[in-house]
């Protein structure tokens, strides 16, 4: 009877076994997503970096001589005017008189007027400059949200791939839990330990699944955020390169220079400050002369039943300029000056305050990246002493040679070093990524 009940049990476990194989071996794996992948598609589809690419475009568009008002503006002008004169009398020089009541008249006119302004002062020729250097800032707006987008994209990509291992150093620990515990049980069933042995290494189990999941919850998170970057729903699977890989080498003297000649954020407040003094040039010219010209094809006919001259066509062409010197303008010409200038000094002080801060960013990340280097080589030989460590208690546990206290620590110790480990990989990484941002490498 016994035999038959465990070809029983047997038969069934193989055949669930046999199904989940069969689920898996169906089941599509989700995508390898890729660093460079995450980075191309963010490019392409990233909200961020499209709002700033029809920003650059709007720029790009303003930036014409018609925009500037060095070119003419031609319109057509026609008009008809209808009247009825109610009454009219009309005396003429020879002695003459009529009257006419409710009289039409009726006058059509149609002509091209062109309108040019030919002197203002160089203010058109300064407006234009400025529109070119607006669209330069537009490239460079672009650019630096090209670059804080991929530093962002690439360091959440790392946050998904520390997960994974955190994961994996949790599942590490759970089957070294679930062999203690089996020692534990198997001591406890052989009256070589107290059962308090048991429940504790069941307790330290629990405790560690319960931290898997938790961690699961942490990687699908960042997941979310690293879809949410790629413009995608927050539900796309992929998996990653679980993987941190750390060859960086930084040189302050070559990230200092790059950072001088790279860094968009600098970039574009140095080009704010440039589009800052040609709006203070642009101001001083309002007071000067203004010369337009003028030009004026004009058609007309008058019909007028109340007049000795029944109607009345003319066409010509009549040329012309206009002369307009402010004399008076309350100061506001001045005050406007003066605030332009104010502005511009507050973007050459902006310039400045970045270039300074951003000095201190670049020490204070290389001061990070060495000391994050350091502690990788460190946390490397905890872990390596720490697999080693355990092994030997493990096996004291099992022998009966030590208590459950000291391969309880045991464990605790060596998850801790896969933890900080795993901490300083994805540390050195994003330092990595926070300097080659500064330099504009991105």
């Amino acid at each position: 009877m016994k035999k038959i009940s465990f070809l029983l049990l047997f038969y069934v476990s193989l055949h669930s076994l046999l199904a989940q194989i069969s689920t898996l071996a169906v089941a599509p794996a989700a995508p390898l997503l890729t660093p460079d992948e995450a980075v191309r598609l963010a490019l392409e589809k990233n909200f961020d970096i499209r709002l700033s690419q029809a920003d650059a475009d709007i720029a790009r568009i303003n930036n014409t001589k018609g925009n500037a008002g060095m070119l003419p503006t031609v319109n057509l002008v026609a008009g008809d005017n209808v009247s009825i004169n109610g009454f009219q009398q009309q005396n003429l020089a020879d002695g003459r008189s009529f009257a006419a009541y409710g009289a039409l008249a009726n006058s059509v006119n149609a002509g091209v007027q062109l309108s040019w302004t030919l002197f203002d002062g160089q203010r058109m020729y300064i407006t234009k400059k400025r529109l070119e250097e607006i669209e330069k800032l537009g490239t460079l707006n672009l650019q630096n949200t090209v670059q804080q987008t991929t530093a962002s994209v690439l360091q959440t990509y790392y946050e998904v791939v520390r997960g994974r291992l955190q994961e994996r150093a949790l599942a590490e620990v759970i089957v070294l839990n679930e062999e203690r515990l089996r020692i534990a049980e198997a001591r406890l069933a052989a009256g070589m330990a107290a059962q308090t042995d048991a429940l504790q290494a069941r307790i330290d189990l629990n405790q560690r699944r319960a931290d898997l999941l938790n961690q699961r919850y942490a990687t699908t998170a960042a997941k979310r955020m690293l879809n949410r970057l790629l413009a995608r729903p927050a539900e796309t699977a992929f998996e990653v390169v679980e993987t941190i890989e750390n060859t960086y080498e930084p040189l302050r003297v070559e990230l200092l220079q790059k950072m001088q000649t790279q860094n968009p954020g600098l970039l574009s407040l140095q080009k704010n400050a440039q589009v800052a003094a040609l709006i203070v040039d642009e101001n001083r010219s309002m007071d000067k002369a203004r010369i337009v010209g003028i030009g004026q094809l004009n058609t007309q006919r008058t019909d007028n039943a109340a007049s000795l001259i029944k109607n009345n066509t003319q066409a010509g062409l009549t040329l012309g300029a206009s002369l307009v010197y402010p004399l008076y303008t309350a100061g506001n010409y001045r005050r406007q000056v003066e605030s332009a200038q104010l502005q511009a000094q507050q973007a050459v002080i902006q310039v400045d305050a970045q270039r300074l801060n951003i000095e201190a960013e670049l020490d204070n990340q290389l001061a990070f990246f060495q000391i994050q280097q350091e502690g990788l080589i460190l946390e490397e030989e905890n872990v390596k002493n720490a697999r080693e460590n355990l092994n030997v208690s493990t096996e004291r546990f099992r022998l009966g040679q030590t208590d459950a206290l000291e391969t309880q620590v045991a464990q605790n110790t060596l998850e801790q070093s896969l933890f900080r480990r795993n901490l300083a990989l994805y540390n050195l990484k994003a330092g990595e990524l926070r300097l080659r941002l500064l330099a504009g490498e991105l």
